[in-house]
């Protein structure tokens, strides 16, 4: 990721040279979407993240996100991500306060739930690196997950096909539209 920022600011004074103020926002803008689309497919379809791993992915979400604020309009998604992440560094006993809200209604709007929507929400948690455990070769949900899915009156997203394009900063953005 530094490699990729640092390429990206130093491009960034040549690409601003070349093109017009209205084309360099919408090409900075479709870059940044790539950028997040690439890296949201990537974390998850192959990666399960702990504690500590969270806090590295942040800083580099962070330093994505500064790099695609340099130019264009739209980069709510990586704010989103931001916030997505929080299910990472979160311990399992304050999950429900983070997807839900303090009053714990999954029906409230607030919380993760109500920002980024429930699927998307338990779909980025099931990346966590303790969600599953393996027990005789096989891995199973962990306690704490059947629990707090219990908890919630919500089913586990996970159990059948996940469609990742629905993770798209796109499908984001236009979520957010619906909204308002």
């Amino acid at each position: 990721v530094k490699s990729l920022t640092f390429c990206l600011r130093a491009q960034f004074v040549h690409i601003q040279a070349a093109l017009t103020p209205q084309s360099l926002s919408a090409f900075w803008t479709a870059l940044s979407m790539r950028l997040y689309d690439i890296l949201v497919t990537r974390l998850l379809q192959h990666y399960y993240i702990s504690m500590v791993g969270a806090v590295k992915l942040s800083r580099d979400v962070e330093a994505l996100r500064s790099v695609a604020m340099l130019a264009g309009t739209d980069h709510q998604h990586w704010d989103m991500l931001r916030e997505l992440l929080t299910v990472y560094m979160t311990p399992p006993n304050a999950l429900k306060t983070i997807l839900v809200g303090p009053e714990g209604d999954p029906n409230s709007g607030k919380g993760l739930f109500g920002q980024a929507g429930k699927v998307q929400a338990l779909v980025f948690m099931s990346r966590r690196i303790d969600y599953r455990i393996k027990i005789n070769n096989v891995l199973q949900k962990s306690i704490w997950v059947v629990e707090l899915l219990e908890d919630l009156g919500v089913p586990d997203p996970t159990d059948g096909a996940v469609n990742i394009a629905l993770y798209s900063a796109q499908s984001l953005r236009n979520r957010r539209l619906k909204l308002n």
